[in-house]
C-alpha cells in the first residue's frame, strides 16, 4: 500500500482541475476548522465516528449468525375492518348527507360541516330510497359481497341487495345476534372459519323510521412472518468494545486537557493565584483555559484593591476620629468651663460662644466627610444641564469678594470667551469653585490679587479655568498631597484658617465625576495654580 503522505521526489506545484476541485478543498479546510475550534462538533463527530464503527461491527457479526424462518398464518383482521368501516360510512352518510333531508331541516351548521360540494346543491336532492342506497353502496361499500337491507320498524324490507333472499327479518334476533356476535382476531390464537358479521343502525332516513342491517362474512388472508434468530450478545459486545476503544482513542488528547485543567483549578483553589492553565487549542476548553487565567488575575487584583480599601478605610477612620476628637474636646472643656460657678457673666458667655464656634467647626467636618463620602459612592449620580461657566463663575466671584476683602484680598478675572456652556450638576460645580476661591482667600500668603482665568477652549473639546494665588514656601511633595484626604499645607495654620483638608478631595471628587481634570502647578516660589480642565457642551 502507498503511502499517500510521503513527500515526492520532485516538488511539483499541481494546478486544480477547476472549481470543483477548489471548492472541495475549501469546504474541506472549513469543515477541519470548525470541527477543531468546537468541543461540541469534535465530541459529536468523535461518537458519530464510533457509532458507525460500532454498527459496522455488529452487523458484520450479526450476518454471520443470522437464521431466517418463515411462518404463516390465517388472518380476518383486514376483511373484518374493510366490513365495519363499510358499514360505518353508509350508515353516517344516510344520517348527516344533505342530499336526503329537505330543505327546512337543514341548519347553517349543517352547510358548513358539509363534507361533499354537492350536498348544497338543490338540484342534487334523492328522496328515493331504492336510488339512494344503491349510491351508498357504490360509493362506500369495500367488499362486493356486502348485503345491505333497509326494515320497518317491524322487519319487513324495504330494500335489499341482489345478494339477500330474506323478505322479512326477526329485528328483534337480528339486533341481539348483532351484540352478541365475537369477531375473530389474529391474536386470538385459533384458526377457524369468521362469523358473519352483523351490523344494526335504528334511524330516521328519507322521514322514515327505519333499520339498517348490514351482514358479510371477512375473507381470510395467509399472512407470512419472517422470523430472525442470529447471536445478538456477541454482535452487542463486539459492537459495544469497538464504541468504547474508538472513543477512547478519539478523546484521549482532550481527557488529558480537562485533567491538565483541573489540577490547575486546584492549585488556583490552594490560594497559588499566579498559576496559569496551559492555553492550547482553539476550542471551548481553550476559552475556559483563558477564562480561569483571567479569574484568577481578577481575583488576585481585587484582593489587592480590597487590601488597599481597607487600609485606606482604617487611615480614614483614624483621620476623623482624630479631626471629630478636637473640636469636641474643645466643646466639652468650654462648656465645662462655663458650668463653674467661679466665673463671672462676661467668662460664661465667652466660653459659650468658643463652644459654639467649636460646635459650627464640628458641623462643618460632619458636612464635609459627608459630602466627600457621598461623591465616592458609585451609586452617586450626578444631574447633568447645561449651564453657562463664565455667568456662573461671575455670580460666584461677586458672592466671595466679602470674603476676600475681610482678608485685604481683591479677585481679578482673565475670560478670554463669554459664552462657554457646559453639561454639568450646578450644585456641584458650584461647590467645586467655591472650594477652590475659598482656598485660595484662606491661604493667600500676601495680599496680592487673586487671579481667576478662563483660557478658552482647546482642540479636545475641554475649557481650561485656573486659580492662582500666593503661597508660603511648598515642596514638589507637598503639591503632589494637596488632593489626598486630610492632608492641610498649613499645619500650624490648621486651627487658624478652619481647613478640614476634605475641601480639594471633594473638588477632585466633582471633577472626576464631569470627566474632568484638575491639577497644582507651582508657578514660582511663592504663587501656585490650580488647574481645572472641563468638556464644553458645544462651541458657539
Amino acid at each position: 500500500m502507498k503511502n499517500r503522505f510521503r513527500k515526492p521526489k520532485k516538488a511539483v506545484t499541481a494546478k486544480p482541475d477547476g472549481k470543483i476541485d477548489i471548492f472541495f478543498t475549501s469546504l474541506d479546510n472549513l469543515i477541519r476548522s470548525k470541527i477543531s475550534s468546537n468541543i461540541q462538533l469534535e465530541l459529536i463527530f468523535a461518537v458519530a465516528f464510533c457509532l458507525v464503527l460500532a454498527f459496522l461491527a455488529y452487523n458484520i457479526t450479526f450476518n454471520m449468525t443470522r437464521k431466517v424462518t418463515l411462518d404463516q398464518s390465517i388472518s380476518y383482521e383486514r376483511g373484518i375492518d374493510d366490513i365495519s368501516s363499510s358499514a360505518d360510512d353508509i350508515a353516517e352518510r344516510m344520517l348527516n348527507d344533505l342530499r336526503y333531508k329537505e330543505e327546512e331541516e337543514i341548519t347553517g351548521e349543517m352547510r358548513e360541516n358539509a363534507r361533499y360540494a354537492s350536498e348544497n346543491n338543490p338540484n342534487a336532492k334523492q328522496f328515493d330510497l331504492s336510488r339512494a342506497m344503491e349510491n351508498l353502496i357504490q360509493d362506500f361499500s369495500r367488499t362486493s359481497t356486502l348485503k345491505v337491507m333497509v326494515t320497518d320498524l317491524t322487519g319487513d324490507i324495504l330494500f335489499k341487495t341482489e345478494n339477500v333472499m330474506e323478505s322479512s327479518l326477526d329485528i328483534f334476533s337480528v339486533i341481539k345476534s348483532a351484540y352478541d356476535i365475537d369477531y375473530y382476531r389474529a391474536d386470538n390464537g385459533e384458526e377457524h372459519s369468521a362469523s358473519e358479521l352483523i351490523f344494526v343502525y335504528p334511524m330516521n332516513f328519507l322521514k322514515k323510521d327505519i333499520y339498517l342491517v348490514i351482514k358479510d362474512t371477512p375473507v381470510a388472508d395467509i399472512q407470512t412472518t419472517p422470523t430472525y434468530s442470529y447471536n445478538s450478545s456477541l454482535a452487542i459486545f463486539v459492537g459495544f468494545l469497538f464504541f468504547i476503544s474508538g472513543f477512547l482513542i478519539l478523546t484521549k488528547n482532550k481527557m488529558d486537557y480537562i485533567q491538565e485543567l483541573s489540577n490547575t483549578v486546584h492549585i488556583i483553589s490552594t490560594g497559588d493565584l499566579k498559576y496559569a492553565a496551559p492555553v492550547k487549542g482553539n476550542d471551548e476548553l481553550t476559552n475556559l483555559a483563558k477564562s480561569i487565567n483571567v479569574m484568577a488575575r481578577d481575583i488576585d487584583e481585587r484582593i489587592e484593591e480590597e487590601r488597599h480599601l481597607e487600609k485606606t478605610k482604617q487611615e480614614l477612620i483614624t483621620n476623623v476620629s482624630h479631626d471629630l476628637r478636637t473640636p469636641l474636646t474643645s466643646i466639652i472643656g468650654y462648656l465645662g468651663l462655663a458650668q463653674s460657678q467661679k466665673i463671672s457673666a462676661k467668662q460664661k458667655d465667652e466660653y459659650i460662644d468658643f463652644a459654639y464656634s467649636k460646635s459650627e467647626r464640628l458641623k462643618e467636618l460632619i458636612n464635609e466627610l459627608f459630602e466627600y463620602t457621598k461623591l465616592q459612592s458609585p451609586d452617586n449620580k450626578p444631574n447633568f444641564t447645561g449651564v453657562n461657566l463664565v455667568d456662573l463663575l461671575d455670580q460666584l466671584i461677586e458672592e466671595m469678594i466679602p470674603m476676600a476683602e475681610e482678608r485685604g484680598l481683591s479677585i481679578t478675572k482673565s475670560i478670554v470667551k463669554k459664552d462657554i456652556l457646559l453639561q454639568a450638576d450646578v450644585p456641584q460645580i458650584v461647590r467645586l469653585f467655591e472650594n477652590l476661591i475659598s482656598n485660595a482667600i484662606k491661604y493667600s500668603y500676601t495680599s496680592d490679587p487673586i487671579l481667576l482665568s478662563v483660557h478658552g477652549i482647546d482642540a479636545s473639546g475641554y475649557v481650561t479655568i485656573s486659580i492662582e494665588n500666593t503661597i508660603d514656601e511648598i515642596s514638589d511633595e507637598e503639591i503632589s498631597k494637596m488632593f489626598e484626604r486630610f492632608y492641610r499645607l498649613e499645619k500650624s495654620r490648621s486651627s487658624e484658617t478652619g481647613g478640614s483638608g476634605l475641601g480639594l478631595a471633594i473638588s477632585e471628587g466633582i471633577v472626576h465625576l464631569h470627566e474632568g481634570k484638575i491639577y497644582a502647578k507651582k508657578l514660582s516660589e511663592h504663587r501656585i495654580a490650580i488647574t481645572v480642565k472641563l468638556p464644553v457642551l458645544s462651541n458657539p
